[in-house]
């Protein structure tokens, strides 16, 4: 009897420190992702979305244009229209900063990656530059676009 209740206090006493490395594990994890996480790839553009003052691009044979005065967004070809201006903003956020995953130098082939006719292109300015990119076709595995600026043998792949 004695032995057996010896036995059922290591197993307890095991099970408790199981359960105490458990909880560390999972509140370590817990803690790690709250982290905020370097933001790892090749920087393209270093602006930031507040930089820009003016943007446009082409979908589907439609070109969309938008300028900023005075912190508010308008459309190009009419003021008059009134704009969420959270949702401009968002859109600015993919492009400024523009982070690649991946660089894909002296490409001999742009119709490979869907830039020898690109389905739309992306502009924008600050005060300062003027920036021009094509976008390419939309990889489905990996979930990203191919894009080029103008004229150069650089490909970038983007999320």
């Amino acid at each position: 009897m004695k032995k057996q209740k010896r036995q059922m206090l290591i197993l307890l006493g095991i099970l408790v420190l199981l359960g105490a490395g458990f909880f560390a594990v999972r509140q370590y994890n817990q803690n790690q992702s709250l982290q905020p996480q370097e933001e790892t790839g090749i920087t393209v553009v270093d602006i930031q979305a507040d930089e820009i003052v003016s943007f446009s691009y082409d979908y589907e044979d439609v070109t969309y244009s938008f300028e900023k005065e005075e912190d508010t967004w308008y459309a190009a070809e009419d003021h008059s229209l009134n704009l969420v201006q959270s949702s401009v903003s968002y859109m600015l956020t993919d492009v400024a900063p523009l982070i690649a995953d991946q660089v894909i130098e002296n490409v001999t082939d742009m119709s490979q990656y869907g830039l020898a006719e690109p389905s739309r292109t992306i502009s924008f300015e600050t005060a300062s530059e003027s920036y021009i990119f094509y976008v390419g076709d939309y990889n489905d595995v990996s979930g990203v676009y191919y894009i080029c600026k103008p004229s150069e043998t650089t490909v970038y792949v983007v999320p």
